[in-house]
């Protein structure tokens, strides 16, 4: 039988060596710097405005507003940390995240609003899209049952930033106060009948208004918060907006049934 023999191999050129560790090595520090290329910013309290628009990161911008809003009264934040989880569960269900992670990271690093607003409407270009941040941070505030003077400072604050007009917020305010009510109404098997005032808050007219005011003001909520204008959007702007409109859909035909009383 033949023997087989092999030549002992060389030492390889220092050059390979270097390459052959060198390259995995740097590219590492590459990959993490990238993946980690934002931190740095987060933790200035800035939202970096190159964040692509996915669903993630809308769901960080929430999350960053939402803790803002929480370090404003402190001592209620236990209700209101349930309220986040349960409302990122169900308008972020596809999201990938760590919930307390992201919450403990907000709360230590505060978000510098106007990085976050400017990041929302970049991606927010139409105030439908916008008003859906209001409403969230409205309903966080609700959770206690009552708006302090500097949570109302602060969603004014906000509200101005996304470019939305003061009326804007008390509509939703008023929107948000009926769908908490009527919740609570179901709840204990009851009919529910809103005042003829919160319907009128709702669409933003006096209770004076005339049957032509109102389905004015109806027809302008329409365009703004009606579904359809959101078949396009994600499934938890499809979700808000569809809630929301039913009661607005609700005050309006409250209030024209009324009129011909």
């Amino acid at each position: 039988m033949l023997a087989l023999s092999f030549e002992p191999i060389s030492e390889l050129p220092s050059w390979v060596v270097a390459t052959i560790f060198g390259v995995p090595f740097i590219g590492g520090l590459i990959f993490y710097g990238y993946k980690t290329r934002h931190a740095k910013s987060w933790r200035k309290g800035i939202f970096p405005l190159s964040l692509k628009p996915t669903d993630d990161n809308f769901l960080e911008a929430y999350l960053a507003l939402g803790a803002k809003l929480i370090l404003i009264n402190y001592s209620e934040s236990k209700g209101k940390t349930v309220y986040l989880n349960n409302y990122f569960n169900r308008y972020f269900r596809f999201s990938n995240y760590n919930f307390g992670d992201s919450l403990l990271f907000s709360l230590k690093y505060p978000i510098q609003t106007k990085s976050v607003t400017d990041w929302l409407k970049l991606h927010y270009s139409d105030e439908r899209s916008r008003s859906q941040v209001i409403y969230f941070l409205t309903g966080l505030t609700l959770v206690t049952g009552a708006i302090t003077k500097n949570e109302m400072a602060f969603l004014l604050e906000i509200n101005s930033q996304l470019d939305l007009k003061p009326e804007h917020l008390k509509q939703i305010i008023a929107i948000y106060a009926s769908y908490s009510q009527s919740t609570k109404e179901k709840n204990k098997k009851q009919v529910y009948n809103a005042s003829q005032t919160n319907d009128c808050d709702i669409l933003g007219i006096t209770i004076n208004a005339t049957p032509h005011e109102i389905k004015k003001a109806y027809r302008k909520l329409v365009k703004i918060h009606h579904p359809d204008n959101f078949a396009q959007h994600s499934d938890y702007q499809q979700k808000i907006a569809s809630e929301k409109f039913i009661l607005i859909q609700n005050a309006y035909e409250r209030l024209m049934k009324k009129m011909d009383e």
